[in-house]
């Protein structure tokens, strides 16, 4: 399991306007210290293999740390520096909001925000308080925008998690030491991750402020385990019922086709929606599996260790013999229900294959999402393009007028298009059309005949989904992979109704 430990040492004073960057050799590794000038400094420490400043606020007083463990591995560190009770309070809120936006846009899966708010938080008094610990002194006013602050981030505040005597809270000492509070704060996204929060009090920082202490360790194993998001539960529309949801389909004419057509779309997906049902689940294995398993367990609890041998095997035998049952099932009712055993067999993988990094027209590779983008882009706006010049012409207008589409034209174009085909952007399927109630026919018709005579389509069957589909060679080359264009199933209906005017 890969770890990283890290030390945020942060001392506050005041905060200045103009940086100055300096690269130093450390025995944790490279360091980058910002030094500031002016009437006082402020300097922070990290002791880690790299960070670099990312962006700096004059206006709100923060700095953005980017935190570089490895390429695919990222940490973001956010100082911040809040205005003091003698500020407006719109400057405050001001404050904040920057802050709640700078949190929202980064991306990173671990974000610190340490600082000097000038707020102090107590313990937590509700329940509801879960971002709150329950180690903290005294709140005031500043404290409780802070709170909101953390409640709407959804991030934890680190020095009330952990208990600490009186002499190692306070953070900040009035002139002649007749005060002492704790009003500088961490602020993390993870609760797993934090360790300790504490000051030094050995440390001379030459301040009215103390060096605060927060420790981290980051994990890789628990990052993935956070990103692990639990399958959805399947779900099955009733084709019925959606049919009488969707006869309740009231037509009427808006002069904007976009609107008019994102009119029908809605219903139609209001319509699925409210027909779906959970899908069981069919069990992998048998119960008389699962009470082995659960033997096994007792086994194992009790310290009998052959026992639990024994039945480890059994239990391993009975999962192999289930799963080939199930795999044997599944297929038998695929051939029987005249489905793809293509698709079948391919339900049982556990795994797909990620495009993970590409590779520039330069020759380097990349890992970034928004570099491979770029890659992907050019590649294909530059593979599309047309290189070759063709002169335009103008058709002659007539007066031709194109004839009505009637609802048996559409009715005799459903009927030709395959199910469990994938949908495009509006997510509407085969399925939905084939079970659309006659209302919606004539709705389509008269949609359609309009396309027709004004020349004109909505915006929305210009967009399709893209999905590149690996083929063979090298992963990196862009080249070795062939798009699928995902477009509008009712697109496709209108261009089959076409087709079978053309063929006649």
């Amino acid at each position: 399991m890969l770890l990283w430990f890290v030390y945020i040492f942060v001392l506050f004073n005041a905060f200045t306007a103009d940086a100055e960057l300096c690269e130093d050799e450390d025995p944790a590794g490279i360091c980058k210290h910002i030094k500031r000038k002016g009437e006082c400094q402020m300097g922070r420490h990290v002791s880690f293999t790299k960070w670099h400043c990312a962006k700096t606020s004059r206006k709100f007083k923060y700095d953005v740390i980017g935190l570089n463990g490895t390429r695919r591995h990222r940490r973001c560190i956010c100082v911040a520096y809040a205005p003091t009770s003698s500020y407006e309070e719109e400057e405050l809120e001001a404050f904040y909001m920057d802050l709640e936006r700078l949190y929202r846009e980064d991306h990173t899966f671990f974000k610190v925000i340490v600082g000097d708010f000038n707020a102090k938080i107590g313990p937590r008094r509700t329940a509801e308080e879960l971002h709150i610990g329950t180690h903290g002194v005294e709140w005031n006013e500043q404290g409780e925008r802070l709170s909101e602050f953390i409640m709407t981030t959804h991030t934890i505040h680190g020095n009330s998690q952990f208990q600490k005597p009186s002499h190692l809270r306070w953070t900040w000492e009035s002139p002649g030491g007749q005060f002492r509070n704790e009003i500088d704060h961490n602020i993390f996204n993870r609760r797993f991750c934090l360790t300790d929060v504490a000051v030094v009090p050995k440390f001379y920082t030459g301040s009215d402020h103390r060096l605060l202490r927060a420790r981290f360790r980051f994990s890789v194993r628990g990052e993935r385990a956070m990103k692990f998001r639990k399958r959805s539960p399947k779900t099955s529309i009733n084709w019925d019922h959606f049919a009488s949801l969707a006869s309740k389909w009231e037509d009427s004419v808006i002069d904007n086709i976009d609107e008019e057509y994102n009119r029908l779309v809605e219903h139609l997906h209001d319509s699925a929606t409210k027909a779906e049902s959970l899908q069981e689940a069919k069990r992998r294995l048998s119960s008389k599996t699962l009470e082995l398993i659960r033997q096994r367990g007792i086994a194992r609890a009790t310290g009998n260790y052959q026992q639990t041998s024994e039945l480890a095997k059994l239990c391993r035998e009975a999962i192999k013999e289930d799963l080939k049952e199930r795999r044997a099932a599944v297929m038998d009712e695929a051939a029987e229900a005249g489905k793809s055993i293509r698709k079948a067999r391919r339900s049982f993988a556990n795994y797909k294959t990620k495009m993970t990094s590409l590779r520039r027209p330069d020759g380097t590779v990349t890992a970034s999402r928004r570099a491979m983008e770029k890659v992907i882009y050019d590649f294909y706006s530059d593979l599309f393009d047309s290189h070759v010049y063709l002169p335009t012409h103008h058709l002659r207008q007539d007066e031709y007028i194109a004839p009505s589409v009637l609802p048996s034209e559409i009715r005799h174009a459903i009927t030709s298009m395959k199910n469990c085909t994938a949908p495009g952007p509006d997510r509407i399927k085969p399925e939905h059309l084939k079970s659309m109630p006659p209302v919606i026919i004539k709705t389509l018709a008269r949609l359609f005949t309009r396309y027709l005579s004004e020349c004109k389509v909505p915006t929305s069957w210009k967009t399709s989904k893209t999905v590149l589909l690996y083929k063979k060679g090298d992963p990196d080359d862009i080249g070795n992979y062939r798009p699928i264009c995902l477009l509008s199933v009712i697109y496709k209906l209108f261009t089959r109704v076409i087709l079978n005017r053309i063929g006649r």
